[in-house]
């Protein structure tokens, strides 16, 4: 072996030299397998789509939500882990995770895989809390659980401090009362949905769209069409209050 080959493998070995598939973790915004939906001053909402053996890893400098598209298994790895863990998803599960380590994606399927990412400007936007369950504070679930029955009109809610992430679904006829007062609404399509606000609203999107209400929903929405509509309502405390 070559001295000069044989000093820098010596050298990458004792970690002065970074080695040659390391990667640098990116924003989402510059990374090019996301794609900004939505951006105010209270979330950045991406979507992120991966074609077989497409991977992407990206700083979290924000706690955020994540939306799954479609059944799914997709390999997920922290920063200095190995990326061998498989992790299982059905369309419409909704996940918190905290900011800190750069975190990973590899989709290993023949199918795409696609989630919608909410990014908290709002720091306090957390599980923490107190916990009913322990009668102390503590950290509370990270997800919402799958629906007793997939079948009937369903609402489950994930307290996240200062917001709520709710998980629902409308059948025809089936109506969601707003937020209370002082909330924004961020409604996510889990599958292509055609909604109405009153007679004047109409909302028909596919899945992976997004809709930003603000504080202005003031009517129920309602599903007036043969098909379910599920999506996600993520309920924002407003800076002010």
């Amino acid at each position: 072996m070559p001295r000069y080959t044989l000093f820098l493998l010596l050298l990458s070995l004792l970690g002065w030299v970074r080695p040659a598939l390391a990667q640098d973790p990116a924003d989402m915004a510059s990374e090019p397998h996301y794609h900004v939906l939505l951006q105010n001053s209270q979330v950045r909402v991406f979507e992120l789509t991966l074609r077989p053996t497409e991977k992407v890893f990206v700083r979290h400098d924000h706690n955020f939500l994540t939306v799954t598209l479609q059944d799914c298994e997709v390999v997920m790895w922290a920063q200095g882990q190995s990326e061998i863990q498989n992790f299982r998803f059905n369309q419409g599960n909704v996940r918190f995770a905290y900011a800190g380590p750069a975190r990973g994606i590899r989709n290993d399927r023949s199918s795409v895989y696609r989630n919608i990412t909410v990014e908290f400007m709002n720091p306090k936007v957390s599980t923490y809390g107190y916990q009913p369950s322990v009668g102390g504070w503590e950290y509370g679930s990270s997800g919402i659980n799958p629906p007793v029955d997939p079948h009937k009109k369903f609402k489950g809610d994930l307290d996240l401090s200062e917001a709520i992430a709710s998980d629902v679904q409308l059948l025809q006829g089936d109506t969601l009362e707003p937020s209370e007062k002082g909330y924004s609404e961020l409604l996510i399509a889990s599958t292509d949905i055609d909604l109405k606000a009153g007679s004047d609203i109409h909302i028909r999107k596919s899945s992976g769209e997004v809709v930003w209400f603000g504080t202005d929903r003031k009517r129920d929405l309602f599903n007036s069409v043969p098909d379910p509509a599920r999506f996600v309502i993520v309920s924002l405390r407003s800076a002010k209050n």
